[in-house]
Formats: structure tokens, sequence, C-alpha cells
């Protein structure tokens, strides 16, 4: 009787560590990993206004490169040509007007302010 309280014991305990460990995995580091892939500010915000959602998933979730013309910054967010809103893992300065390459996680579009939103973002290139 004993080995088999034993034997449940232990293997409650090995499902609550594999269960802790699946839940709490650690989050991606969008600074180390590389791009799927690279678009303009106007090429993304097609990307998520077409009537395709199938399109979407090409984006959605990802690691991506996008690049614009800053129209609104603050020292944690930027907004590109209006429609594209990326907020930085770091404070950042940047200048309005100014084309900008950042690098950041796609959370997709949010409807309501016809905005698309992307986290974690750091900047790739300033140009000028």
């Amino acid at each position: 009787m004993k080995k088999i309280v034993l034997i449940v014991f232990f293997i409650i305990v090995i499902l609550g560590i594999l269960g802790y460990n699946y839940l709490y995995q650690d989050h991606r580091d969008v600074v180390t990993s590389n791009a799927t892939a690279s678009y303009t500010s106007s090429e993304l915000i097609d990307l998520f206004t077409d009537q395709d959602s199938a399109n979407d998933t090409d984006a959605l979730d990802q690691v991506i490169e996008v690049s614009g013309v800053a129209t609104a910054t603050s020292t944690n967010s930027i907004t590109l040509d209006g429609q594209v809103f990326i907020e930085f893992n770091t404070p950042h300065k940047v200048a309005l007007n100014q084309t900008y390459t950042l690098k950041g996680r796609c959370l997709g579009y949010d409807d309501l302010l016809e905005e698309i939103k992307i986290d974690q973002a750091i900047v790739i290139n300033p140009s000028n």
C-alpha cells in the first residue's frame, strides 16, 4: 500500500513539474531573433486591411521588420505613417518625419484605432 501511495505521489509531482514548465515557458527574445519578413508600413497596412484573413498569418505573432516615416513619437513608442503603432523594448529618442526601420513582434490589426500594433521593438536603422 505504501508503494502505491509513493508511486502516485511521484507521478503527481512529475506531472506538476511538467505542467508548470509548459505553462510558464520563456518569452521569445525579439532582439536576438531573425525577422521572418520585411515590410514597408504601407505594405503591412495593405496586408491587414485586405479582405483575405489568410494573409494576416504571414505577419501575425511573427518577428518582422517594418520601415516607414515617423509621424508621432514618444520615448516608449513611435507611429509610422499614422497607422503602424510600435512600442519599444527600451526608451529611444526618435525624430519626427524621419524614416526608420524597426524590428518587433506583430500583434495584429486594431479595428477600433485602425492601427497595426507591434511590441518589443528595437530600432534597426534610422535613415535620413
